[in-house]
């Protein structure tokens, strides 16, 4: 168990942040099903936290990203913690585990957060200590880089296409409930299981061909 574990505290929802490396998600019907639980009985297991780095007085998620959306669509105002003591490279090793017990991963942000620890930890360290094998652990790190490092045979604008672009909304929580459902609902629908960003992209796309079929892009 970690140096520094604690009991059971409440802390206030507004001072409880999720990790940005995350690679967890739950569908929409298992959310459900979380949600009818806890609505039911008022219980769930207390959320993993440790005192944010950057952010004082608050709190970052270690295991319970789920729990924490389903708690605040249920308007609960405070929530059960046990909070931690661990370092950045700690706590990555702690969302590489305990995350994959429940839920969905998003491959891209498990490659995200496996390529943090490689600059910590070697193949064969990581190997004992997540429950990957050191070769799907190499595999992991080498598909990130082949995302990050398009060929240099590539012409200009195919390399720029290929350069990931991040996003940024600020939503309220009804807007968020929505387009988190959207997604679930295009993932499940699709037996190959895109990815939320490729997810997004379609539902943008669907839109565009609907509002002006003749359009090129």
């Amino acid at each position: 168990m970690p140096e520094g574990e604690m009991a059971v505290q409440q802390i206030p929802m507004d001072l409880l942040v999720p990790h940005p490396e995350n690679s967890n998600s739950m569908n929409a019907e298992t959310l459900g099903k979380l949600r009818a639980h806890i609505q039911r009985t008022g219980k769930y297991e207390p959320l993993t936290v440790r005192r944010h780095p950057a952010e004082a007085g608050k709190f970052q998620i270690i295991n319970g990203h789920n729990r924490l959306r389903v708690l605040r669509a249920l308007g609960f105002k405070t929530v059960n913690c046990v909070v931690w003591d661990v370092t950045d490279d700690q706590t990555r090793l702690y969302l590489a585990t305990l995350n994959r017990l429940s839920g969905r991963e998003v491959p891209e942000r498990r490659a995200a957060l496996v390529e943090h620890l490689f600059a910590a930890f070697d193949a064969t360290e990581l190997a004992s200590l997540l429950p990957d094998s050191e070769k799907q652990l190499v595999e992991l790190h080498r598909i990130w880089r082949i995302d990050l490092e398009p060929p240099l045979t590539q012409a200009p604008f195919e390399k720029e296409l290929r350069n990931p672009i991040f996003l940024s909304f600020t939503l309220d929580e009804p807007q968020a409930r929505d387009i988190n459902l959207a997604l679930d609902l295009v993932i499940s629908a699709d037996h190959e299981s895109p990815s939320r960003s490729e997810a997004l992209w379609r539902l943008a796309r669907s839109y565009l061909e609907c509002r002006a079929p003749r359009a090129k892009w």
